[in-house]
Parts: C-alpha cells; sequence; structure tokens
C-alpha cells in the first residue's frame, strides 16, 4: 500500500533528514533550511548533475571570477570552490580540477564556506 502511494505523483512525503545519503536515494525535491532560512530548493538531480566543486591552489582561486562561486573555503593545501554550473567551469578553468558534488558536500560548503 504505502509502496502505491508513493509511485502516485497526485501525493507527496515530506521528509526531514540531516542523512543526506538518504535524501539522495528519494527525494526529487530538496529544500535546505539553515538557520531559520532558506538556502535553497532545487530538483535533487539539478543539484547532483550540474554543481560541482573546484578544487585549486591560492594562485587559480585568487583568478576566478567571483560571479561563478557560489560559496568556497579554504582547506589545508587546497581552495574548494562550490559551482552551480560544473561543465562550465570546467571549460572556463581547465587547469583546475572540478568534480561533481554530493548534496553532503553542496549543503557543507552553503553553511561552512564562505561567500
Amino acid at each position: 500500500m504505502f509502496l502505491e502511494f508513493v509511485q502516485d505523483e497526485k501525493h507527496s512525503i515530506l521528509v526531514s533528514s540531516h542523512i543526506t545519503s538518504d535524501l539522495e536515494k528519494v527525494a526529487d525535491y530538496i529544500v535546505f533550511i539553515h538557520a531559520g532560512k532558506i538556502i535553497f530548493c532545487k530538483p535533487k538531480d539539478e543539484l547532483l548533475e550540474h554543481y560541482g566543486i573546484i578544487k585549486c591552489g591560492a594562485a587559480q582561486f585568487g583568478a576566478m571570477d567571483k560571479d561563478d562561486i557560489i560559496a568556497y573555503r579554504k582547506q589545508d593545501y587546497e581552495w574548494q570552490i562550490l559551482v552551480a554550473d560544473r561543465e562550465k567551469a570546467a571549460k572556463k578553468y581547465p587547469k583546475a580540477m572540478v568534480i561533481g558534488a554530493t548534496i553532503d558536500e553542496i549543503m557543507l560548503l552553503y553553511v561552512k564556506g564562505e561567500k
């Protein structure tokens, strides 16, 4: 009975979870709320297919167009930069490593990163 309800597109289920791996398995849309504010509301597939993380050194980070950056943070030996379009970033910054981002990484950079 539950499976039939889930497969019926006339119904929705709201899941609140800090376990992002669960969200990646079952969610169609993700609403990220932090400190009482909606940070984003996007289809899960858009987040996983388009968002990315650029990993690079200080010189590359300094040369980046700040309009491309959603959030960033400095790690011990690299900068991690969250971008909304990883394919565009890979073409624009060919010397930087651009990887796909998990839901957990996206949320972490929104919360712990700088803007």
